[in-house]
């Protein structure tokens, strides 16, 4: 699956310009800036040519409310205990989605910006954490219109909605992490591109976005059951679920997310510090 990404050849104003490595940490105010720039610049890009613009970003997720509800209602009759099923799956797929969607952009960023890599002295970083930041726009957008359906089928928000910082913090993290780290490998193994959907098809699966947790419990192998939790995704989820649907939240699966996050983040970091300046190279 391909998604638009914002041409990047001509981005660079004086403002932006950095000197000699354009150290990411020490320029933080021009990369701020830059970043910003970029993300703003992604989102016109992906809407430039259609004729309702960022009214998309409302009606995608709209018309998915509307064929989830008719599918899982009088098609699919699929349940979860105490919730609507189109509420489960519509509050996991949204999350699920700008995951996918935003980790893949950030991991062909440098190799969609080749041109402007090799011309340009500026931090490398800008363009997956850009990538990400417009997606969660995107998503921040579609909440809204969640919290409306969720009332429609009589889910009222609970305290539990006090956490949206927390599990919005996660996901960005999460995305970031993922994105920044395939974005530093991408350029050396061009393979990566043709393997990320597949491997975002297997790790969806394996995630409670179609299922709940109570179906894992029931029907996986006891002995199973502590890997599938170290999954991040699980405890991310898991948070989602309770932030929106007012679920019970497992303090373990949290935790093991929090960890997870800041492992995948940490990683993707290392590695992209040290394959990123050798990008102009290839």
């Amino acid at each position: 699956m391909q998604y638009a990404v914002a041409p990047t050849e001509s981005l660079l104003d004086p403002v932006y310009q950095f000197e000699g490595d354009a150290n990411v940490w020490r320029d933080w105010r021009k990369t701020a800036t830059l970043v910003k720039h970029l993300t703003w610049r992604h989102l016109a890009a992906r809407y430039r040519s259609s004729a309702l613009g960022f009214v998309w970003s409302l009606l995608n997720p709209m018309l998915l409310m509307g064929v989830y509800t008719f599918v899982f209602n009088f098609i699919f009759r699929a349940t979860v205990p105490g919730i609507p099923y189109p509420v489960f799956f519509l509050t996991g797929i949204l999350a699920w989605n700008f995951i996918s969607i935003a980790a893949t952009n950030a991991a062909v960023s440098l190799v969609d910006s080749a041109s402007l890599i090799n011309k340009t002295a500026f931090p490398r970083l800008a363009l997956p954490i850009s990538a990400v930041f417009s997606n969660a726009i995107n998503y921040l957008m579609t909440l809204p219109l969640l919290i409306t359906f969720n009332l429609l089928f009589g889910i009222t928000p609970t305290l539990s909605l006090l956490l949206l910082p927390c599990a919005l913090l996660l996901l960005l993290l999460i995305a970031l992490g993922i994105g920044v780290l395939l974005a530093a490998l991408m350029p050396f193994f061009r393979d990566l591109q043709h393997l990320i959907e597949v491997l975002f098809t297997i790790w969806f699966f394996l995630t409670p976005v179609l299922y709940p947790m109570s179906l894992v419990r029931q029907n996986l192998p006891e002995g199973l059951l502590p890997l599938y939790a170290l999954n991040p995704m699980v405890g991310i989820m898991h948070l989602v679920h309770a932030v929106f649907l007012g679920q019970p939240l497992p303090g373990t699966s949290v935790a093991i997310a929090v960890g997870g996050v800041f492992c995948l983040l940490s990683l993707g970091l290392w590695v992209f510090q040290r394959l990123a300046i050798h990008c102009s190279e290839i």
